[in-house]
């Protein structure tokens, strides 16, 4: 997708820790504490009030001044043919008030804020920027909270700002690729390289997605550094070409006895979100028992080799004294075993968390209804597995059951069209 110029080059910009370094405020004991002391999951996981953390003055002013300078670099390459915008992703809706009432009195940049709270009218402002900026008063920032991801659509969103830690995967990488659209105006060439330059602070630990991009880094990046225009502009990479086409070796197919034919309709409409979720959710059914595998002892493997003549199957068996149980799922009840009762309950809550998350990706839905979905999730495994009991006043016998029916409860789920869609349309109805 690079080397075809379909998306923008991701280019971080990581601030001298030296000289910028993040710290948070309890607003209520007024204890400031360094950004690495924070456990992020936990303040995601537990609902920690977004009113108990603010981003301190100091070092959020010293990350939009780098942020502004990579704006006005990106406004170079620009050349009036748009207006290249901010994004600025904070953790918290009062974290994002503060950043917007920055960034429009302190640095005079004029910036639109979206939250939950966000009129309609404001919503379509964030989705339509240019109808601003033909009035003579364009934003050249957005600030949001958890509001602005795949349902937002700006491709003249040229620089991101994050003032926030991702513990999730999947929430990162769509932050990033609001910024990745490349912009396609009248007079901007389609080979025309495209960057979208991320502030990032190192002590924020996200080097893991930086890697699934492949992003460029520039490290120790001070309040002052400007860069020329053609700098961190990518390299154009070079296309393969296929010269020697009498090389090709076609490779059989296998043909195993439970192979499937899946077809898989790119352009099948969306499910529609089932108005009676509760009822179809509630009516699923679960077996009465589970089975448990004590010992596993393994007789025989089939290997399957690929020579000149086709496929042919090879049996082998191994060394009696050498099989034994030694096997993922025994490990898996082995350390099940071991949990103490508060850890196997908050083990079946990471699931449950993981779970929603998975949910909603899989449906194409933001990460922003994960809260949603969990609470519904957990009340329905407290009905079908607990007895009624919350987690931690649950039988430990009926946790090891609701953690193995784990997987049954997302394929369940997963398989009942509309189901997860109407949880999030018509969830809080």
């Amino acid at each position: 997708a690079l080397a075809d110029r379909l998306v923008k080059t991701p280019v971080v910009y990581q601030p001298n820790i030296a000289t910028v370094e993040l710290t948070y405020t309890d607003r209520n004991t007024g204890e400031t504490r360094r950004v690495e002391e924070i456990d992020w999951e936990e303040v995601e996981r537990k609902g920690i009030s977004p009113a108990q953390w603010v981003t301190d003055d100091k070092p959020m002013r010293q990350q939009m001044q780098i942020a502004l300078r990579r704006l006005k670099e990106q406004e170079r390459r620009a050349k009036g043919r748009y207006q290249p915008i901010l994004f600025v992703v904070a953790v918290s809706k009062l974290d994002a008030q503060h950043a917007a009432k920055t960034l429009n009195n302190y640095f005079k940049v004029n910036a639109l804020l979206i939250t939950e709270e966000s009129s309609d009218a404001e919503r379509r402002q964030a989705a339509d920027l240019q109808k601003a900026r033909r009035a003579g008063k364009p934003y050249k920032a957005v600030v949001s909270v958890l509001m602005l991801r795949e349902g937002w659509d700006v491709p003249e969103v040229g620089v991101i700002l994050l003032l926030r830690k991702f513990s999730s995967k999947v929430y990162g990488q769509q932050v990033i690729g609001r910024g990745l659209r490349r912009v396609r105006n009248r007079g901007v060439a389609e080979d025309e390289p495209q960057i979208c330059a991320v502030v990032d602070h190192p002590k924020l630990e996200h080097q893991w997605l930086w890697t699934i991009f492949d992003s460029k880094i520039r490290c120790n990046v001070g309040l002052d550094d400007e860069f020329e225009e053609t700098e961190d502009l990518p390299t154009v990479r070079m296309r393969q070409y296929l010269v020697n086409p009498q090389n090709i070796i076609v490779v059989p197919v296998p043909d195993f006895e439970d192979d499937k034919d899946i077809t898989v309709d790119i352009n099948s409409p969306a499910p529609e979100p089932l108005r009676n979720w509760r009822e179809v959710l509630d009516g699923l059914e679960y077996p009465a028992q589970t089975i448990t595998i004590t010992d596993q002892e393994i007789t025989g493997v089939d290997e399957r080799q690929l020579d000149s003549e086709g496929w042919r199957t090879v049996k082998t068996a191994p060394d009696p004294e050498q099989a034994g149980p030694v096997t993922d799922a025994l490990d898996a009840l082995d350390a099940l075993d071991d949990l103490e009762d508060e850890d196997l309950a908050e083990a079946v809550k990471t699931e449950l968390l993981e779970m929603a998350e998975s949910l909603l990706f899989h449906a194409g839905h933001t990460a922003q209804f994960t809260g949603q979905i969990y609470r519904i999730l957990l009340g329905h495994v407290r009905s079908q597995f607990l007895d009624g009991a919350s987690l931690g006043l649950a039988e430990r016998h009926r946790l090891e059951a609701a953690r193995r029916m784990m997987p049954l409860v997302e394929k369940q789920i997963t398989e009942k069209s509309g189901l997860v869609e109407g949880m999030v349309k018509y969830g809080d109805q």
